[in-house]
């Protein structure tokens, strides 16, 4: 969404937290490079698809560890995308109700100041806000509780992830 998330992640990473990527990414890349159609461009039902079957993967294989687990998306977000592409959403919801993360997630909503385009990133600024605003409806339709990640430097931000982090694992809302 353009909002700083994968440069946190990266953050994280290197002070210890396991962190899984961002799968659309990878997808886009991959559907491409094997010249499939499986990108929100092309066919955004099939880019759905594999979004949620990758996301469900991810989820799965990541349950049997004690450690925290920081997910870049979570499942829920395949159903913004559905909304997004005007694809069927319901196979994303119905995953979205059965494979619950924590309570707590982390929103970064885009930020126009280190909003760019990429290769895999082609939508707008403003359309990627609006994913944003999707996202965060989502969230709060499955009844996550969220948390603004303030507009402040990495290293800020970094630190107000742990410190939120460290909060909820001393009241027992996180294992």
């Amino acid at each position: 969404m353009g909002g700083g998330k994968s440069t946190i992640l990266n953050a994280l990473i290197v002070k210890g937290y396991t962190c899984i990527p961002e799968p659309a990414r990878h997808i886009i890349k991959e559907q491409r490079k094997s010249g499939k159609d499986g990108t929100p461009d092309k066919n955004p039902a099939r880019f759905n698809e594999l979004l949620l079957e990758k996301m469900i993967s991810d989820f799965e294989s990541n349950q049997n560890f004690d450690d925290l687990i920081i997910f870049d998306r979570g499942i829920a977000d395949v159903v913004a995308y559905s909304e997004l592409l005007h694809t069927d959403s319901s196979a994303a919801l119905k995953a979205a109700n059965e494979y619950k993360y924590n309570s707590h997630v982390f929103m970064f909503d885009a930020w126009k100041e280190i909003y760019a385009n990429d290769e895999e990133r082609k939508m707008s600024f403003q359309l990627s806000a609006g994913f944003a605003k999707s996202v965060r409806k989502v969230y709060k339709r499955l009844g996550y509780e969220l948390i603004d990640v303030p507009f402040v430097s990495i290293d800020e931000r970094v630190e107000f992830i742990i410190g939120a982090i460290n909060e909820f694992s001393k009241s027992n809302k996180i294992k």
